[in-house]
C-alpha cells in the first residue's frame, strides 16, 4: 500500500510538490539514517529508501538547468553523501511522498551551509513554527555579498518564481485554475502585492491581490476565480480571476512587475518537441 500511494503521487501529471500531506499508511520518519545519493540541492535519497526533500530552502534546479544548481548540488554532497544524518522533521511529506526535513551532519545545518554559500533562498511552507532567525540572517549576509544565485538576474527582485505549470490537467478550459505559478518573497521583509502585475509572454496583464506575503514564504498564484486565502500562518492562494485559460500549453513566459514597472522575476515554459 505505501508503495502504491507513493508511485500514484510521484506519476500524478503536474502535481504540486510543494504540497504537504501527512500519508496515513505511510512510516515515521527516521530520525537517523545515511545518506546513499543526493539528486540536487535539496533533495536525497536515504538507506531507508526514503527520498527527502530539504526544509525551509529552495535549490536551482538541474533539469531544467538553473545557474548554480551544479555547485548547489555539489555542497550538498560534499557535506551529507555517504553520512549519517539527523533528521529535523514534524512528520509531513510532499506532494511526491517525500520526507519534509532538515538535515544534520557533524552538528552542521545543510540548509544554513546552502543559504550561506549563496546557492539556496529561504523557502517556508507554512505553517511551521520553526525559529528560522538563523537562515534569514545566513540569506541577508550572502545577499549583500552578491554570493552565488544574488549575483545573477533573477535574484535582483523582491519576489522569485519557483515554479510555472502553465498546462493543467484535463482540458484547461474546464480546470483554468490548474493552471498556477509559485512564487516566493525572497527579500529582506515581509512584501505588500499592492501595485503589483504579472504578464504573458504577448504582454497581457493581470494585476496581483493586495496581499502581504511573509518573509521568505510562498504564495500559489491560480489563473482562475476564487477566494484568496490570506492567513500568513497558512499556504497563501491567491488568484487571477481569469474566466478562461491565461498561459499557453505549448510556449509561454510569466513576467512580473513591480508597481514602478520594474521586471521582478521572469519565468519561461516552453515543451520540448521532438526533431522532425
Amino acid at each position: 500500500m505505501i508503495l502504491l500511494a507513493l508511485w500514484a503521487l510521484a506519476t500524478e501529471p503536474h502535481i504540486d510538490p510543494d504540497v504537504v500531506v501527512r500519508l496515513s499508511d505511510a512510516p515515521a520518519p527516521p530520525e537517523f539514517a545515511t545518506v546513499t545519493s543526493v539528486y540536487d540541492g535539496d533533495t536525497v535519497t536515504l538507506d531507508t529508501r526514503d527520498k527527502v526533500r530539504l526544509r525551509w530552502v529552495n535549490t536551482p534546479e538541474l533539469k531544467p538547468a538553473e545557474q548554480y544548481g551544479p555547485e548547489a548540488r555539489e555542497l550538498a554532497a560534499s557535506l551529507v553523501l555517504q553520512k549519517r544524518v539527523r533528521l529535523l522533521s514534524d512528520g509531513k511529506r510532499d506532494g511526491y511522498g517525500r520526507i519534509l526535513a532538515g538535515l544534520e551532519v557533524e552538528g552542521k545545518n545543510l540548509s544554513v551551509a546552502l543559504v550561506e554559500a549563496g546557492l539556496a533562498h529561504v523557502f517556508v511552507i507554512p505553517p511551521d513554527p520553526t525559529d528560522l532567525t538563523a537562515l534569514f540572517a545566513a540569506q541577508e549576509k550572502a545577499r549583500k555579498a552578491r554570493r552565488g544565485i544574488w549575483s545573477t538576474e533573477r535574484f535582483q527582485g523582491a519576489l522569485h518564481i519557483t515554479s510555472f505549470h502553465a498546462n493543467a490537467d484535463g482540458d484547461d478550459r474546464q480546470n483554468v485554475n490548474g493552471e498556477y505559478l509559485r512564487v516566493a518573497n525572497i527579500s529582506a521583509a515581509p512584501l505588500n502585492l499592492a501595485g503589483y502585475h504579472i504578464a504573458d509572454i504577448s504582454g497581457r496583464n493581470w494585476p496581483l491581490p493586495e496581499v502581504i506575503v511573509p518573509l521568505g514564504n510562498t504564495f500559489k498564484l491560480h489563473s482562475g476565480r476564487g477566494v484568496d486565502a490570506v492567513d500568513p500562518t497558512a499556504q497563501l492562494e491567491l488568484y487571477l480571476g481569469s474566466g478562461d485559460p491565461i498561459w499557453n500549453n505549448g510556449e509561454d513566459r510569466a513576467t512580473i512587475y513591480d508597481r514602478y514597472g520594474r521586471v521582478v522575476d521572469s519565468r519561461a515554459h516552453h515543451v520540448d518537441r521532438p526533431n522532425p
